[in-house]
């Protein structure tokens, strides 16, 4: 089966977002999910480090995926509302790791946290999002 071929509500498939950011998930328990990303040339600023917004489109697709494993229907419809991110170190190009986990989930809310590393296990960014649940 090629990912073409799953579906949003099938716990595999990855958005061509999270494709494009070299997604590739390690671990999923409910409300923790653990990836990592690639970080390539075409991800660079003008200082030669990885852009912040591909780091906050990471963080972002991590504590999604966290809240995303606590729906109880698969699919169930889900939106960032808002997102703070914090820079804390630089990313050059290659692998990053990455953790994202549920703080609290309600009917219709959720909030999640999330954290970027280096190979060598240098935090380089934090997250903390809001979730809107449902329709």
């Amino acid at each position: 089966m090629s990912d073409s071929d799953l579906r949003p509500e099938d716990q595999t498939w990855e958005s061509p977002a999270a494709v494009t950011l070299g997604k590739k998930v390690i671990s999923v328990e409910p409300g923790r999910v653990k990836a990592s990303y690639y970080a390539g040339e075409n991800f660079i600023n003008r200082g030669g480090r990885i852009y912040g917004g591909f780091l906050a489109a990471m963080l972002d697709g991590l504590c999604g995926h966290a809240v995303r494993s606590t729906h109880e229907v698969p699919g169930t419809p889900q939106v960032t509302l808002e997102m703070k991110t914090s820079f804390l170190g630089a990313a050059g190009v290659g692998e990053l790791h990455g953790e994202g986990w549920v703080r609290h989930r309600g009917k219709s809310i959720a909030f999640a946290e999330a954290e970027l590393f280096t190979p060598e296990g240098v935090l380089v960014a934090r997250a903390s999002a809001t979730f809107k649940i449902g329709k």
